[in-house]
């Protein structure tokens, strides 16, 4: 036997075959497969195919449903961390791309099926043939002309694969978080009034002698100065930026009268000075305390009395302008009560809103000047002149209240000869504290809608919608309430309440229309291509795939080993035109002249499926025997 180089391949002959023992009837010449005996290929669906067109479809639209449920759990439930808020947004994308992974399988199975249904049908040049393989996983196979022409229903599904992952994109944004206000509940201590304390009031008197109040101190002034001048209550401390509460409790206001009024009321009642005249009427002591000449009558402006030595707790009050909506006309009779407050605090970003629900005054606050003053002493106190206790013991805090306001309302304003206004304070060094020239009062049109404010030469003009509410009597009662508010500012009695405190809370949101819609579409059209997967699984009569043993078992022919001359490395690099562009077709091919295809001991007589030329190959008989 001659020698051989390194490299070289002795020459065998097509009868030597190396054959496994493992599998001897595998590996075996072509003579030794005609010798054994040859079975036809079985037609036949199985229910394997099928099972993996419909179990995706299935699997994805119960995950859609539970991807639907979750969400619909988490709707309008409060994001607790950052934390549980990342692991809801990676659920629903594994969601999303679960279904999205079952979906595009069944479209991909039910594709393989219609590609071999179409090459049954159709000769296609091998260019559109590697484009129909390809399509699936790349989307550059849709650049190839042959599939728009002769594998439309193909193509189609091919897009739909393509466009389904689309759905991992919208779905998992369907659940988004937005921020909502909540309330909660929470019992606080909140500033109030307790005219019913000493604590309370305590600071607001200066006193004198054995302990009586002899004035207001400069703190309760400061206070009532500030809320006079602000034309509102003063502000309010916020238990939290938003809130609300509710609180009831009794404290002094004024209501205002027409005289005609108050003398009807106080018909047949008689008016005993403490140190001094008794007055038979209410008239006769309206006539005593504003009394004025006829000079003064024509420059008189304002005139406000406070009969402290007889009717204490109560003004007189007459002006020389009109209001058109006043029903109290100009001359007026303001007295204290003791009223009932129901309020609402709201506060929105720390600023109050206080909404009176029901201020009702109860019962006059009835006493003398001297009863105020020693309102403060001790209750075993026995009084200097009959050593008796007093019959009646007044309110101190009421007694402080009247005096701040005597200090404001009791004044005589006129207009001097030169057109300046002249300002004169009756209240003999009672409470006099600021002007009602410093307050809205001053605006009101019983004061500046009259001749005599015409003739003064003062800077500006009036602002009506400083007098609060519209009238003097109306913006009177209104200051008393707004000077009671604004005492929660001393924050010198608190009470314990329900405190309803709103505060931004990030919640679920969730999207369902969106969600169903994607999911929907999504699963309708793989439903779909699975039945056009099922027609041409019926049609093919066999379940095929595009695995490799698929295309060797089908590219037996000969005349496809004559095209792969010179291209059997399969490189991915393009066809060549003249290989590219032959036309194949899966199917039967044609028997040699003379031979019927009956004998089937002759490999060369028996029929065989494969792929080839469109001359070389008709349509595949469905059910026929094939070897």
């Amino acid at each position: 036997m001659p020698a051989h180089s390194v490299g070289d391949v002795p020459d065998q002959r097509p009868d030597d075959v190396t054959v496994d023992p493992k599998t001897p009837n595998l590996q075996t010449s072509s003579a030794a497969l005609d010798e054994r005996q040859i079975t036809p290929a079985k037609w036949g669906i199985g229910w394997q195919c099928p099972t993996l067109m419909v179990g995706p479809v299935f699997c994805g639209a119960l995950l859609a449903v539970g991807h639907h449920l979750y969400y619909d759990n988490l709707n309008d439930t409060r994001v607790n961390s950052i934390n549980q808020q990342t692991w809801a947004i990676r659920i629903g994308t594994g969601f999303a791309f679960l279904i999205r992974s079952f979906l595009t399988s069944a479209v991909g199975l039910a594709a393989v099926q219609l590609l071999w249904a179409t090459l049954r049908k159709k000769s296609i040049r091998l260019y559109g043939i590697d484009s129909m393989f390809a399509v699936m996983g790349s989307p550059l196979a849709l650049l190839t002309w042959d599939i728009w022409i002769y594998a439309k229903t193909l193509t189609l599904l091919a897009i739909v694969g393509w466009l389904i992952p689309l759905t991992a994109i919208v779905t998992p944004a369907t659940l988004s978080v937005r921020l909502l206000t909540t309330i909660n509940t929470t019992q606080l201590h909140v500033p109030t009034v307790d005219f019913g304390s000493q604590s309370f009031w305590y600071d607001w008197a200066t006193f004198g002698g054995l302990g009586y109040i002899s004035a207001q101190s400069p703190v309760i002034s400061r206070l009532f100065a500030a809320t006079t001048s602000a034309i509102n209550m003063l502000t309010i401390p916020a238990p939290f930026p938003n809130s609300s509460y509710t609180l009831d409790f009794w404290a002094p206001s004024y209501k205002c009268e027409s005289l005609r009024d108050a003398i009807a009321q106080m018909q047949g009642m008689t008016f005993t000075q403490e140190f001094g005249d008794n007055y038979t009427s209410l008239q006769a002591l309206w006539n005593a305390e504003m009394e004025t000449n006829a000079t003064n009558a024509q420059s008189e402006l304002y005139t406000g009395r406070a009969p402290i030595r007889v009717l204490n707790n109560a003004f007189f009050i007459r002006t020389s302008g009109q209001n058109p909506l006043s029903e109290t006309g100009p001359e007026l009779v303001c007295r204290m009560y003791n009223t009932s407050y129901s309020i609402n605090l709201n506060f929105t970003d720390g600023t109050e809103s206080l909404t009176p629900l029901a201020v009702s005054p109860l019962n006059l606050a009835n006493w003398t000047y001297s009863e105020g003053q020693d309102s403060s002493l001790p209750s075993n106190y026995l009084g200097e002149t009959d050593f008796e206790p007093p019959p009646y013991t007044p309110n101190s805090g009421f007694h402080i209240t009247h005096l701040l306001f005597t200090g404001l309302l009791q004044r005589r304003l006129r207009a001097g000869a030169t057109g300046n206004l002249a300002q004169e304070s009756d209240s003999s060094g009672w409470g006099d504290s600021t002007s009602i020239t410093q307050s809205g009062l001053f605006s009101c049109p019983e004061i500046w809608n009259s001749t005599i404010y015409g003739n003064l030469t003062l800077t500006g003009i009036p602002t009506p919608s400083l007098c609060r509410n519209g009238t003097l009597a109306a913006a009177i009662e209104d200051l008393s309430h707004n000077f009671t508010y604004s005492l929660f500012t001393l924050n010198t009695a608190n009470r314990s309440v329900p405190v309803f405190a709103s505060t931004p809370q990030n919640f679920y949101t969730y999207d369902y229309r969106n969600l169903v819609a994607a999911y929907a579409a999504a699963v309708g059209v793989t439903v779909a291509c699975v039945a056009v997967g099922f027609s041409a699984l019926v049609r093919n009569g066999v379940a095929q795939n595009n695995a490799f043993s698929s295309l060797l078992m089908t590219t037996r022919n000969p005349e496809l080993d004559s095209l792969a001359a010179g291209n059997c490395l399969g490189g991915t690099g393009a066809l060549e035109k003249n290989v590219g562009g032959v036309r194949l077709r899966f199917g039967e091919l044609v028997a040699p002249e003379g031979d019927g295809g009956t004998n089937t001991s002759s490999p060369s007589s028996r029929r065989h499926a494969a792929f080839g030329t469109k001359e070389a190959v008709t349509a595949v008989v469905k059910g026929a025997k094939y070897y």
